[in-house]
């Protein structure tokens, strides 16, 4: 582990530190044949190398419904048995990442689909109350700058390794956190169902970590956008310069998405 990490590390050396924007994908962005363009557009007037992370949770939901394979979530994440985790990765690393991958590439951006699993891309640590469910994800970005190098834009599934090689099931903001901490990315954005984190019935356009936390803390954010606020205060504090939760309007040319920062609460009291 300890060899991939370092081999990672020098390869982004002899790139110099890239531009690397990552971006989450879910909600609209995957289920929406009418935002496949103005996803491409987004990717690119980014410029510098792009790297998608997709979400498809209502695919996989609705197989699983077809199937008759019960699952529930629990703080943002799916409880995820074997039978389901085969439905998992057959939906989100066959149907939702080729056909992502396909159409951003009729829509202009060539781009190539692979799975966490591909070239040990991601690896993370299972969590046994939840099955087979992975958090905690380290990535391994040999196969994304093998893609850069070929002018390739890569899309990724977050199904992850498990420490047996097993498969497990990573929920698509971690996915993305592990690849941009990897890459040392510029951006991280999240695109999802809501257009940012509503606060008092409007979307706010900054939030930093005590309010956020006070709101999850009542409750006004719960659910998967509580654990994707979390893990987008992670990614601030891990050090990447630009952290955003946005949706449809951003991709439309409208409001760009609520700016998430670990440090802005204390730079208003310097």
């Amino acid at each position: 582990m300890g060899a991939k990490k370092a081999r990672s590390g020098a390869l982004l050396e002899a790139h110099g530190r890239l531009d690397v924007r990552v971006y989450k994908v879910g909600g609209p962005a995957v289920e929406d044949p009418q935002l496949i363009g103005p996803l491409a557009e987004e990717v690119r007037r980014s410029g510098g190398h792009p790297v998608l992370v997709h979400g498809g949770g209502r695919h996989v939901e609705r197989m699983l419904r077809v199937l008759g394979i019960e699952s529930s979530f629990v703080n943002g994440r799916r409880e995820t048995s074997p039978a389901a985790m085969e439905v998992v990765e057959m939906v989100l690393s066959g149907v939702v990442n080729k056909s992502l991958a396909s159409e951003l590439t009729a829509a202009g951006v060539r781009a190539v689909g692979l799975s966490g699993r591909d070239a040990a891309l991601l690896t993370a640590q299972p969590v046994p109350e939840l099955g087979r469910v992975g958090s905690r994800v380290a990535a391994h970005p040999e196969a994304i700058l093998a893609l850069w190098n070929a002018g390739l834009l890569p899309v990724v599934s977050p199904v992850s390794n498990g420490p047996a090689g097993e498969a497990l099931n990573v929920n698509a903001d971690e996915a993305a956190l592990g690849l941009a901490r990897a890459l040392f990315a510029r951006s991280l954005v999240y695109l999802s169902d809501v257009d940012g984190v509503q606060v008092d019935g409007e979307t706010a356009e900054e939030l930093d970590a005590a309010h956020a936390e006070r709101l999850i803390e009542d409750g006004t954010i719960a659910g998967g956008m509580a654990l994707k606020v979390r893990v987008a205060l992670e990614a601030s504090r891990a050090g990447i310069p630009e952290v955003v939760i946005a949706g449809r309007a951003r991709l439309e040319g409208g409001f760009p998405g609520t700016r998430i920062s670990a440090r802005v609460a204390q730079e208003l009291r310097a």
